[in-house]
């Protein structure tokens, strides 16, 4: 190409509140010249001139630009001002992880002296990112620290207004966060500034919570649909699309099957009415997973999957509830929530399981209040220096109660059970036992829930023994689980539980081909179900990644014998 590159220098683009360290030139790599030449068979070689807007924040469907000469200038914004966060100078390229997706740009850029630079389209460059191996690694490990960067700069986020003890503002920050969307947050009740900036965006305490887009639009007690609509990560439509496979549930076993069937050539869609990951996506740290010794976070563990299943091409829609299927017909029918239909030749059923809520009377009154189902930094802040009162005996249980007792003054776990050998991992019971933070109560159970606006106290009760109160203004529930299948209706075969059969445990009576069904195969040709949605399943993130991608090789054959 006869151009030399010189070093990053002053070029490299800056994200004021984030820790990039050493890792910088992987963020804002500099190209080499042998790699410009593989980057011009995907893309068109243009001139253009400074001032040119190139692509604007919350744009979808963006191509990437690769600057040969010139430089271009990168702005963030928030309904609360924008902010000059670098420019990018020869040798180095625009986007992010949500480039592949198709999704609204974290950012604006413009062209600030003439500049000529290769324009890959979307399209080309998800051709690109699987044909080109070493070049697709550059790519993809700096698209993923910069998406990890942009989500701590709240800098170019939503602004969003809640109240500490208000459930619907509780599950839009988990959305946001869980989904990798950086948000200013604005406590009504705590924070100094939050009024005099509701008042210039015209918020009252009756919207709360509400939300402004990078655009000034209020979305007032928005649902998680609106939401998604109003920040740009919605799925682009939906309706009438045919695809190889539907996967319903973006846990561990749904995001393992979309890598496995994208990678494999397979026009694959996942649907999740929340995020990726699933329960364990809420997981402080999974440290018994092979391959990561020192432990990985749930939300870390699902981005990384994410990423891997856009890579390939697959569509994962969020937040997206499916409400029926239709099994009567070869193609399969699907309707979500959005009223769109669309068609699958196979679905893997991964929607898994939703913790238990006990029969406790006025506990809904409660949720958001001081009653919670996840243990994430949120809630950990919200039991500084306070008591916590932690209900079950399981793996989920076992790493709230590490985690929150490095925030809470104390942190006691309350089982049924004489301990918790019978169902939690031995290091999580050896790291209760040596922390002096950590009380465990066998015998007992949580039996009436008191407090006015929020939880104040408990009682509980040993078998056989009195009630008796204790305060209490957190209280975490992690008991059992309940699977996610009322979607499926009549559709498959379920067990006395409700909980997907599979393979052997099908009734013969159920199955209608002759042919024999495969192991993670429902009562319906075509139809898997994998992770904690299955019935037997064994309730772990790698049995979960397993399924999945054993179910893949299944369908391979399924579709090949029954779609001839």
């Amino acid at each position: 190409m006869n151009q030399k590159f010189g070093g990053v220098g002053n070029a490299s683009p800056h994200l004021a509140s984030s820790d990039i360290g050493n890792r910088r030139h992987q963020i804002f790599p500099t190209l080499s010249e042998d790699q410009f030449d593989i980057l011009m068979r995907y893309g068109e070689r243009q001139h253009f001139a400074a001032g040119d807007v190139l692509f604007r924040q919350g744009d979808r469907h963006i191509a990437m630009y690769v600057i040969i000469s010139g430089s271009i200038e990168i702005e963030r914004g928030s309904a609360l001002g924008s902010t000059i966060i670098g420019t990018h100078g020869p040798g180095m390229f625009t986007g992010e992880m949500g480039s592949l997706a198709g999704r609204a740009a974290v950012a604006t850029a413009r062209v600030v002296a003439d500049s000529e630079l290769i324009v890959i389209s979307e399209e080309s460059l998800r051709t690109l990112v699987i044909s080109e191996a070493a070049l697709s690694e550059t790519i993809m490990r700096a698209y993923i620290l910069r998406r990890v960067a942009y989500m701590s700069d709240q800098t170019g986020g939503v602004v969003v207004f809640g109240a500490r003890d208000s459930q619907q503002t509780l599950i839009l920050r988990h959305f946001l966060n869980r989904n990798g969307h950086p948000a200013a947050y604005f406590d009504t009740d705590t924070d100094k500034d939050a009024q005099a900036l509701m008042d210039r965006f015209g918020v009252t305490l009756d919207d709360i919570p509400a939300v402004v887009t990078i655009s000034g639009e209020v979305l007032r007690r928005p649902s998680l649909r609106e939401l998604a609509d109003g920040i740009g990560i919605s799925p682009d439509s939906l309706d009438g699309r045919l695809f190889d496979v539907v996967v319903v549930g973006a846990g561990p076993a749904g995001l393992a099957a979309a890598v496995y069937a994208a990678s494999e050539g397979l026009t694959v869609a996942v649907l999740d009415a929340k995020a990726p990951g699933g329960q364990a996506g809420a997981s402080s740290k999974i440290e018994n997973y092979f391959g990561f010794p020192t432990g990985v976070s749930g939300q870390a563990l699902a981005g990384r999957g994410l990423s891997q299943a856009r890579k390939f091409g697959a569509e994962v829609a969020v937040p997206v509830k499916v409400s029926s299927v239709n099994c009567d017909s070869p193609e399969y029918d699907i309707e979500i929530d959005s009223g769109e239909k669309l068609r699958a030749r196979s679905i893997v059923i991964a929607s898994g399981a939703r913790y238990r809520k006990p029969n406790l009377p006025g506990l809904e009154r409660f949720e958001g209040r001081g009653v919670y189902y996840s243990a994430s930094f949120m809630e950990a802040n919200f039991c500084a220096n306070e008591e916590v009162v932690i209900v079950g005996g399981g793996n989920s249980a076992g790493q709230a109660a590490v985690f929150l007792s490095q925030h809470a003054r104390h942190v006691h776990i309350v089982v049924r059970s004489s301990g918790l050998a019978a169902s939690m991992s031995r290091y999580l019971i050896q790291r209760i036992e040596a922390s002096p933070k950590i009380t465990l109560h066998t015998h007992k159970q949580i039996v009436e829930l008191r407090g006015e606006d929020r939880l104040e106290s408990i009682c509980w009760q040993s078998a056989g023994g009195e009630a008796r109160e204790a305060p209490a203004r957190h209280l975490f529930l992690f008991l059992g689980a309940e699977p996610s299948t009322a979607w499926l209706g009549d559709c498959v075969a379920l067990d006395d539980k409700n909980f997907v059969l599979t393979g052997p445990d099908v009734p013969s009576e159920r199955w209608p081909l002759e042919r024999p069904r495969h192991f993670l195969e429902t009562s319906r040709p075509r139809i898997f179900a994998v992770g904690d949605v299955r019935s037997g399943s064994v309730k772990r993130v790698a049995a979960a990644v397993g399924e999945g991608s054993a179910a893949v090789a299944s369908l391979h054959q399924a579709l090949a014998s029954d779609l001839l």
